[in-house]
């Protein structure tokens, strides 16, 4: 292990440069992994990134981020989120929190319509911010709902879950259904704190909605067709009738359909989806090659794999103590580092002790997500403060107190994960 020790150095050290010197993500992993590759091993580096590249970029279930990509692009630049933010309204307006629910809501199916938590953020946030703002509701609640509950890594159909699952070489349709009961759960915990704290301090949420039985009949509408096409994709994955890139791309055709039931069918609009789906996948898919091309590295040098043996035997820790110190790792490397270069960067390492200690790499997947969560709204890195920053012009400090619950609510999902597993292991066990 001590001969270790030193390309590890070299390789994080190297990577935290980059890191700080602002170059490209995709850039640095993969200048760190042919440093590593060059100056560690007798591999032919030139020839695993050539070939790790072709066969990545031929991936049929590649193919799902960019279709989920587009589907999301679509429905957002169509307006149909913003018919489906005021259509919840009539349904929620009566809960204790009112609109604050709407945001939670909103942001559940925003989540399964975009895979991204910034994206979620963003546009329910240019949504409900100015209409909230004119109804009196104070701003730090708003923004702590949408920041909070902008769930987008690990609602499916996540982005991440599409990663996770090719770096590791798990299933994507169980790691999507692992992730809808503790998203759907999670959802509820914040709804449940939005209850309370507007019963508590009525003041921050004023007024009376007027809602009659005709506003909830109208509403449907706005509200059931983008429902109804997220059940199709997650149906379709879950009962085993496509695979996930087919349900994908079914999502796609049911956005444009949706785009042209709304009468919102633009060609500028599509073609604005169509290169921002470029723009966003090709980001996402050269950052996770560079990833698997240092993986390869830190793999044949053997650190996993000495890792790990070095966990299963010491005798020091238990797998218990051992999963709440690699949380707490997550949780600092959540302040400087975007969560999804934090995972792309730890995970060859982390993954093997995971496995070592025997729990669930389909669970560990949606525990990770919600680390991913988390980071997306601590300082000072968390791209989701920024968002809301941008969206409000409110004070940094006054956002971030605001997540503050979320992040404690989310803490406590993943103690019950750890609790209770089948929480994400029941409907992966039910699928066909």
């Amino acid at each position: 292990m001590e001969a270790l020790w030193w390309p590890m150095m070299v390789l994080f050290i190297t990577l935290l440069i980059f890191l700080v010197s602002g170059l490209w993500l995709g850039v640095g992993i993969t200048l760190v992994a042919i440093i590593g590759g060059f100056f560690f091993t007798d591999l032919p580096v030139a020839g695993i990134i050539t070939r790790i590249q072709f066969s990545q970029s031929t991936s049929y279930t590649l193919m799902a981020i960019p279709m989920f990509v587009l589907m999301g692009q679509i429905l957002f630049y169509s307006g149909i989120v913003d018919h489906l933010y005021k259509g919840l309204t009539p349904w929620v307006s009566r809960l204790p929190g009112k609109l604050l629910q709407t945001n939670v809501l909103s942001c559940t199916l925003m989540s399964a319509i975009t895979g991204s938590t910034v994206a979620t953020a963003a546009t329910i946030s240019s949504i409900s911010v100015p209409i909230l703002r004119e109804r009196g509701y104070a701003t730090g609640p708003v923004v702590g709902t949408i920041g909070g509950a902008a769930l987008g890594l690990l609602i499916p159909p996540s982005l991440y879950f599409i990663i996770y699952g090719m770096l590791t070489e798990q299933s994507i349709s169980r790691l999507y259904t692992a992730g809808l009961l503790p998203g759907l759960m999670t959802q509820l915990m914040f709804m449940v704190f939005v209850g309370v704290l507007a019963t508590v301090r009525p003041q921050l949420t004023p007024g009376r909605e007027p809602i009659t039985k005709w506003d909830l009949l109208y509403s449907l509408p706005r509200v059931l067709p983008t429902i109804g096409l997220i059940a199709l994709v997650l149906g379709m994955i879950y009962l085993g009738i496509s695979t996930v890139t087919e349900a994908a791309a079914i999502g796609v055709l049911g956005a444009f359909i949706l785009m042209i039931a709304f009468r919102r069918f633009s060609w500028r609009d599509v073609k604005t989806s169509l290169f921002n789906t470029v723009r966003i996948s090709g980001m996402i898919i050269f950052i996770m090659m560079a990833a698997m091309v240092l993986a390869n590295i830190i793999g044949y040098l053997g650190i996993p794999t000495q890792l790990a043996r070095m966990v299963t035997e010491s005798s020091i820790a238990s797998p218990g103590v051992i999963f709440l110190l690699i949380v707490l790792m997550y949780l600092f490397l959540g302040t400087f580092l975007d969560g999804m270069a934090m995972v792309l960067l730890t995970l060859p390492v982390v993954f093997p002790v995971i496995i070592a200690l025997g729990y669930d790499p389909i669970w560990f997947g949606v525990v990770l997500a919600l680390m991913i969560e988390i980071a997306q709204i601590t300082p000072p890195m968390g791209f989701g403060i920024y968002v809301l920053q941008s969206s409000t012009g409110l004070p940094l400090t006054h956002i971030m107190k605001w997540q503050l619950p979320f992040v404690i609510i989310m803490l406590l999902a993943v103690l019950l994960l750890y609790v209770f597993p089948q929480i994400a292991l029941y409907l992966p066990a039910t699928m066909r």
